[in-house]
């Protein structure tokens, strides 16, 4: 047989302990509250409607809701309809305990507490005063818990008699508090549904449009005070090469290292927003010129340098920024964030990890990059691109034994157009992948036209973009241009860069593999760049490394970069591969790179780029070969 409910104050109490009388009137009062709730009334009157139904229920009584502040861990009263000022205030910051009254013992037990006689009971031992003054006499305090039973609060009716309450008074405490705590979660709820709609998720940083709001907001009263503001484009440096090395998990807990570290370079005035994946909009205020705004990039710069310790890697940030002021650059938000962004571009031109301010010349590079943007989609269908060949020769008997093919684009506006002016714009839209399954394509095509006139069979090199392994079918492609050219696989030889090395390593060795197994060469191009470890080198496969031609330009007067070449053309010979120099332009330097045991070599020393028939000219004449007739 189960005891009585009134036995035990904690236990809850049964409806069927009240009268039908009693019944009716919790129900209506729950009734009440919840088509308040439905309704959308605002949260603290719903509260203080709760504690008048409650009143009204128990005669002499007035009832109260405070709630735990977690920064301080103080009670305050939300509501308290019945309440003088001057008790509330009295009442705020109470710090829950055993004498902190029924409420404190409320929540530092956190269980329900009914005390008949405030003057006599020892849990109001530290408040006895605060009963004398408001004629307290007795006071029945429920605990507020969240869905998931966190104690937030309490709920409270204080009796004006000394007396201990009946099980209606408790049903309506727990009928109060649970109220409360719904009332409570949906304003959290809503709170947090207008924080995320306002908020980036990942940073809760303020989001582009609620960033846009605030730089609408700093340029309407620059304009009305006659001052001057600007906004800062922010994006970090390589951030890419983390997600692909490290993965998203990785990079996402890095963007918000990044988000909180920035967020202590500003002033209260400022603002600063997540604009969408690794870049940052930031808002200042008032500005005194360009060296104040100067010194705020600087200080950026300076709080990235300290490293990030991220799942147990250590990362070095940095970041490239550009400025745009208002109103000199402009008063419209969409055009300051178009030029604070041109802004941004030009300091990852002059090397990332600084700064630059907006200038005129930008706009007609932003309008340049969109055109290219533009243009290339029909470059290909129109055969605007074309291939220029840079001859490989072998150093220990200066015979060419490869080229290179390098991609051109005849632009009916521009003119011949070098790859460095639209390769990176066309790897960032995604252009990359038909264009680069053209060059090949093109590519195996020319060199087997170049064995069927008669010409000397020697390797083609052509360079994969990342975006193509990870966007392109590219072994299909492959083994496509090779089959409709006819040239035989190991005659092509691919150039990869080091940063494919680092992503999704088992997949790409994988394909590694089957393009081995295809037959062509692969070369890892600007070597000594970037991070690829030996056993990459091992695993992989590799036939060849292309050293870079920063290092090769430099080593006839830089002693730090000749130790580089000769450093990894020994290694290359430890590991039976070959190597070749990039950039040679100095006869010094061909007597340096054949001491080290490289062994080719290609640059202005011995050939620009050139068209394919100038090109098949010039190994004609190398290899002492009469004209075809």
């Amino acid at each position: 047989m189960s005891r009585p409910a009134f036995n035990n104050p904690v236990d809850p109490v049964e409806y069927t302990a009240l009268s039908p009388h009693e019944q009716e009137r919790t129900i209506h009062i729950q009734q009440s509250v919840l088509e308040d709730v439905a309704l959308g009334k605002n949260p603290i009157k719903v509260i203080e409607d709760i504690c008048k139904l409650a009143e009204s229920a128990v005669p002499a009584s007035v009832a109260s809701c405070m709630l735990l502040n977690e920064q301080d861990g103080l009670l305050y009263v939300m509501a308290a309809p019945s309440v003088t000022p001057e008790a509330i205030a009295r009442l705020n910051g109470m710090k829950p305990g055993p004498g902190a009254g029924s409420c404190g013992n409320a929540v530092y037990r956190q269980e329900p507490m009914f005390v008949e006689n405030t003057l006599t009971d020892a849990r109001w031992c530290d408040h006895r005063e605060l009963a004398l003054d408001f004629n307290i006499c007795a006071c029945w305090s429920m605990p507020i818990r969240t869905s998931g039973g966190r104690v937030i609060g309490s709920f409270a009716l204080s009796s004006f008699e000394h007396r201990h309450p009946g099980m209606f008074h408790r049903k309506l405490l727990e009928i109060g508090s649970h109220l409360i705590g719904i009332v409570l979660a949906r304003q959290e709820s809503e709170a947090r549904i207008a924080f995320l709609a306002s908020h980036d998720a990942l940073t809760n940083l303020p989001n582009r449009a609620l960033t846009r709001d605030r730089l609408e907001q700093a340029i309407a009263r620059a304009q009305r005070d006659s001052a001057s503001g600007a906004l800062m484009f922010l994006d970090i440096d390589n951030f890419k090469l983390v997600n692909d090395t490290l993965g998203h998990a990785t990079g996402d807990a890095l963007l918000s290292m990044v988000a909180a570290r920035l967020a202590q370079c500003f002033r209260e005035t400022d603002s600063i927003g997540r604009q969408g994946g690794d870049e940052f909009l930031v808002v200042l205020g008032e500005t005194a010129g360009t060296d104040a705004i100067g010194a705020v990039a600087d200080k950026i710069t300076q709080a990235m340098q300290a490293p990030f310790e991220v799942d147990g890697h250590t990362l070095s940030v940095s970041l490239s920024l550009g400025i745009a002021a208002f109103p000199a650059d402009g008063t419209d938000p969409d055009e300051l964030i178009r030029k604070a962004d041109a802004a941004m571009y030009h300091a990852k031109d002059a090397g990332r990890n600084t700064h630059r301010f907006f200038n005129e010349r930008m706009n007609l590079d932003s309008a340049e990059h969109l055109q290219l943007r533009t243009d290339m989609r029909r470059a290909i269908e129109q055969n605007e691109f074309v291939l220029h060949y840079q001859p490989q020769v072998d150093l220990a008997s200066g015979a060419i034994v490869g080229v290179e093919a390098l991609i051109r684009w005849h632009h009916p506006e521009l003119g011949m157009t070098p790859p460095g002016r639209f390769i990176p714009i066309a790897e960032a839209c995604g252009n990359i992948v038909p264009i680069g399954e053209w060059v090949l394509r093109e590519a195996c095509r020319q060199a087997a036209a170049w064995q069927a006139e008669g010409l000397p069979p020697m390797v083609i090199a052509v360079n994969l973009s990342a975006v193509q392994f990870r966007r392109g079918n590219l072994e299909e492609t492959i083994g496509r241009s090779l089959h409709d050219s006819g040239l035989a696989p190991h005659w092509l030889e691919l150039e990869l860069t080091e940063s494919i090395l680092l992503q999704d390593t088992a997949h790409m060795l994988q394909l590694f593999q089957r393009l081995k197994v295809l037959g062509v060469k692969l070369s890892i191009d600007d070597f000594g760049t970037g991070y690829s470890s030996l056993s990459y080198l091992r695993d992989l496969a590799v036939d060849k490394l292309k050293i870079d031609q920063s290092f090769i330009r430099d080593m006839a007067r830089n002693t730090g970069s000749a130790s580089i070449v000769r450093a990894v053309a020994q290694m290359a010979r430890s590991l039976h591969l070959r190597t070749i120099a990039e950039g040679v332009e100095d006869p010094s330097v061909i007597k340096l790179l054949r001491e080290y045991g490289c062994d080719e070599a290609q640059g202005y020393h011995f050939a620009h780029p050139m068209p394919a028939e100038a090109c098949a000219e010039f190994i004609r004449r190398s290899a002492g070969m009469q004209e075809p007739r």
